[in-house]
């Protein structure tokens, strides 16, 4: 994730798991640090980008309004 214009970039490194479902899909767990320092809340909607060596970038695409 990237935090707001004109800030530094922020990296965690997480180890993926596997859905164990059959399907191959993987599970990205995010670190509870993470959620609170960009904002995300359950719900949000995240763009995945695999990056060229090999890393992936998230982007908040849709947040979660409330009532």
């Amino acid at each position: 994730m990237n935090p707001a214009p004109g800030t530094e970039n922020q990296c965690w490194t997480v180890a993926c798991q596997d859905a164990a479902d059959g399907t191959g899909d993987m599970i990205v767990p995010l670190p509870d640090d993470l959620l609170s320092e960009v904002g995300l809340v359950i719900g949000d909607t995240l763009t995945v980008e695999k990056q060229p060596d090999g890393s992936l970038t998230l982007t908040k695409t849709s947040q979660v309004t409330h009532d």
